[in-house]
């Protein structure tokens, strides 16, 4: 209470005035608003903006009186801005089938039962009265038995015309009250900063203040004006803890923030044991929420022990950062280490992990090829085939011309590039950090499974991120340059590397908009700094425009084929039967948020399967240097927080969150942010006065480097091989016969190179099997003869789910010689790869000789 009236007395006669006309200022326009509100919601299938209400349904389509959308057996209608309110709903629907019994269509609203009606085959308009969500979106689910109709390969439910909703009850004096708390909590939360911090503000942040406060609530009556818009695009999402838990901290933020200050100066008295307490602590959490422990519990006990860390850091003078300096012994020693560790496990087992190739790898080299074999193909973007910019097809085409089709080789060029990553990061933060920080967080970058899984295979998901990272290095030191031809040839190179990102990936879309940012942050608010840069920033535009020309002429000519990809996994096409855009968007940012300690990427191909993104002893650091940027926002600490938010908006606005591929240019600042972490720990230890204590840190680091690379290593190279969820994901099959034969074809055994190989032709027609085999003259088994007469040795591959009648006829088309082969198993040992027929000893010989003893029956 004495607190209170201390606050109280701050608070001036005028400041109480003007805080009772701004929270008026907030009610009235939503009184306005909700009497003059249209609550009904009306559609018909051809509105532009139909796909925000329906879900599951198709293009619009013609008959001679109507337009209409099927439905898919399971879709949904959205009903946006009831608020809680009752709805009665009009569906005008047909459901023609082949048979005499109407299909029944059930309706649900999140797991409630709605209705369920028989849907006659002509048009009617059927009405149901149904409950609405009182916070965010009101799907109604729409179940009805599958239906396909002669000619047409789709899963069909009913054909929808009209739709319309509206409340049972009338008008209002104000939106319903969790929608009016909702909307008045913005207004609300800017008159709360206001208050406090009102006897420190200048006139002219006052005035902004209350303009603020006023545009935010117009903006709640327009919203009350117009629910179905509003409810859309600003959704109650988050209740309650929006906004109950923001007003709760900025009404306890000063008492707060004085607790904060006192805990932090007792904390720096007990030394810097309480950091690296902190920091234990914060480890432990990671390791038990890996193991179970619930995420609030969790991520709410990390966020505490972080914070116990940076308090027991923090100093007043703020976060410092070690002067650039020149290189030494040590510092080029460590970074080729890093180095070489980086390449060393990236071409490790290039060729069978992951042990078979992805259909779209195959596709790659295939197009790799043709660039190389055909001299009037020069794309610059790929739609047919590949929907990606052509840049990694011209850097395999020379590896595969020089050493054959194979998955290796297919892969080399982004294995060398996910190997030059770390450097590159070390490239870029060195400036920014200095150059420990830097050398750690490449140490970090070079063994992150994250990392391997994107730059062990044909993709083109590293590209990018590698000309990102060269391209912000040359540029802060180029605006560092005192010579103006200097800095302008440095910029003009760095906007050249930023441009040809676009080349590469479509997150490499993004690596201008980074770019851009970072050189803004660079120069920060000096206007003369500005001022001098303008000669180089134009030579930074100028060299990233002559090479995005291009790229910028393919877009003009096929716009709809460049963003085809990128539409097709764009989160406003998301077919979510629960939420819509905006709660989708927040839904995405809250799995990405989790995706480093609780739960990542569950596709096997892109990583361990549901396993978090970083390593405890890296994402313990990264904890920590998110929370050393946040409190280090006015200096180069918070550089790689703004790149880790840029880095996540590719994943952010499209859907099958969190995506490690989409996401990929977070791990770099990721890596950043724990380098940093840990460089301050042992500078704040290094600095702490204890012997002891200094005698230990370098064991520590040394120990924290080596278990995450064991971590990493031990996942990657030992549980993610033999993981189905991982393998299954992959070409399993096609990979084993293009390697079976390549084995034939290039042999030194002149008896294997004698045998003939022949292969289903369900299997040669495959794009892995393609690329394998393309410069192989392979027969083919058309399900009842070969190719060609059988004169020798000769194998003949089949899939391995083919029926008893196939296999007999392959056996009768080998001849009386033919017998069964004893086939490769999957990596779990407990199915065939392929099923192997024979003429000849040597058949089995040829496939012993092709895949490790161990895959084989009794080779262990």
């Amino acid at each position: 209470m004495r607190w209170l009236s201390l606050q109280s007395a701050r608070i001036t006669s005028s400041v109480v005035l003007d805080s009772v006309l701004l929270l008026l200022l907030a009610i009235l326009p939503l009184i306005l608003g909700a009497r003059l509100a249209r609550l009904d919601q009306r559609l018909s299938v051809e509105d532009s903006n139909a796909r925000r209400v329906l879900v599951g349904f198709y293009d619009v389509e013609r008959n001679p009186t109507d337009l209409f959308r099927w439905s898919r057996p399971e879709a949904a209608l959205f009903l946006f801005g009831f608020d809680g309110r009752p709805a009665r709903v009009m569906v005008r629907l047909a459901a023609p089938r082949d048979t005499a019994d109407p299909p029944v269509l059930s309706v649900s609203m999140r797991g409630r039962p709605v209705g369920a009606f028989a849907v006659a085959p002509g048009w009617r308009c059927y009405y149901l009265l149904t409950p609405t969500d009182p916070a965010g979106d009101t799907p109604l689910l729409l179940r009805t038995a599958a239906y396909r109709p002669p000619d047409d390969g789709r899963d069909l439910g009913v054909a929808l015309a009209e739709f319309a909703a509206w409340p049972i009850t009338g008008s209002a004096w104000l939106p319903p009250p969790i929608r009016t708390i909702f909307l008045v909590s913005f207004p609300f939360l800017i008159w709360l900063i206001f208050v406090w911090h009102a006897p420190h503000r200048a006139s002219g942040a006052t005035l902004l203040y209350r303009s603020t406060v006023a545009l935010l609530s117009i903006a709640g009556g327009g919203a009350a004006a117009f629910p179905a818009e509003a409810g859309y695009l600003l959704p109650t999402v988050g209740w309650p803890w929006w906004p109950l838990l923001p007003l709760a901290l900025a009404l306890a933020w000063r008492p707060v923030r004085l607790l904060l200050a006192r805990t932090a100066k007792r904390l720096r008295a007990t030394g810097i044991s309480a950091a690296w307490g902190g920091a234990a602590l914060a480890l432990a959490l990671i390791v038990a929420l890996r193991l179970g422990l619930p995420p609030l519990a969790g991520m709410s006990g990390l966020v505490a022990a972080v914070a116990l860390t940076i308090l027991a850091l923090y100093r007043d003078e703020g976060l410092t950062f070690p002067a650039e300096q020149s290189m030494q012994r040590n510092e080029v020693l460590a970074l080729a280490v890093v180095t070489v560790a980086a390449l060393a496990l990236r071409l490790y087992r290039l060729d069978d992990l992951p042990s078979g190739m992805w259909r779209d790898e195959a596709r790659h080299g295939l197009l790799a090829l043709r660039i190389w074999s055909d001299s009037t193909y020069r794309p610059v973007y790929v739609v047919a085939g590949a929907d990606l910019p052509a840049l990694l097809f011209y850097l395999m085409a020379p590896v595969l011309a020089l050493t054959g089709p194979g998955v290796g080789a297919a892969r080399l060029v982004s294995a060398l590039a996910g190997a030059l990553m770390p450097l590159a990061l070390w490239w870029a933060a060195r400036p920014i950090l200095g150059g420990r920080a830097a050398l750690y967080g490449a140490a970090f970058l070079a063994w992150a499974s994250w990392g391997l899984s994107m730059s062990r295979w044909a993709f083109p998901a590293t590209l990018d991120h590698l000309l990102e990272l060269t391209a912000i290095g040359v540029m802060w030191r180029a605006l560092g340059q005192p010579a103006p031809w200097r800095a302008a040839a440095g910029m003009a190179l760095a906007g050249a590397l930023a441009a040809l990102a676009a080349y590469a990936y479509h997150t490499g879309r993004l690596a201008p908009l980074v770019f851009v940012a970072l050189t803004a942050v660079r120069l920060g608010r000096d206007a003369g700094a500005w001022r001098r840069a303008l000669p180089a920033l134009g030579a930074a535009a100028t060299a990233g425009v002559i090479v995005l020309l291009p790229l910028l002429a393919f877009i003009a000519g096929d716009f709809e084929g460049y963003n085809r990809r990128t539409g097709m996994v764009a989160i406003s096409n998301a077919q979510n039967l629960e939420k819509r855009t905006v709660a989708l968007v927040l839904d995405n940012i809250a799995r990405y948020l989790g995706m480093w300690h609780i739960a990542g990427d569950p596709n096997g191909r892109h990583h361990a399967p549901g396993a978090p993104m970083l390593d405890p002893l890296a994402g313990t650091c990264f904890a920590l240097g998110v929370g050393l940027a946040l409190v280090g926002r006015r200096s180069k600490a918070f550089v790689p927080l703004l790149w880790l938010g840029l880095a996540l908006i590719p994943g952010v606005l499209s859907t099958n969150a969190p995506h490690a591929m989409r996401s990929l240019g977070a791990l770099a600042p990721s890596c950043m942010l724990a380098g940093m972490a840990l460089d301050t720990l042992i500078r704040a230890t290094n600095s702490a006065g204890s012997h002891l204590w200094r005698r230990i840190a370098p064991a520590v680091v040394t120990g924290t480097l080596v278990v995450s690379l064991s971590f990493n290593a031990w996942l990657y190279f030992v549980a993610m091989p033999g993981n189905p969820a991982v393998y299954n994901e992959f070409d399993q099959t096609e990979t084993a016969v293009g390697r079976v034969a390549r084995m034939a074809a290039t042999s030194n055994d002149p008896r294997l190179r004698s045998i003939r190989v022949f292969v289903d032709r369900r299997l040669i027609e495959r794009d892995t099997v393609r690329f394998l085999t393309g410069d192989l003259i392979i027969g083919v088994f058309d399900g009842v003869r070969l190719s060609e007469t059988v004169t020798g040795d000769a194998l003949l591959i089949l899939p391995p789910d083919v029926s008893d009648g196939d296999r007999k006829a392959a056996l009768e088309a080998l001849g009386l010689a033919a017998h069964e082969l004893t086939p490769p198993l999957l990596p779990n040992g407990e199915a065939p790869l392929f099923l192997a027929y024979g003429v000849g000893d040597g058949t089995q010989r040829l496939l012993n000789e092709t895949f490790s003893p161990d895959s084989l029956p009794g080779g262990k």
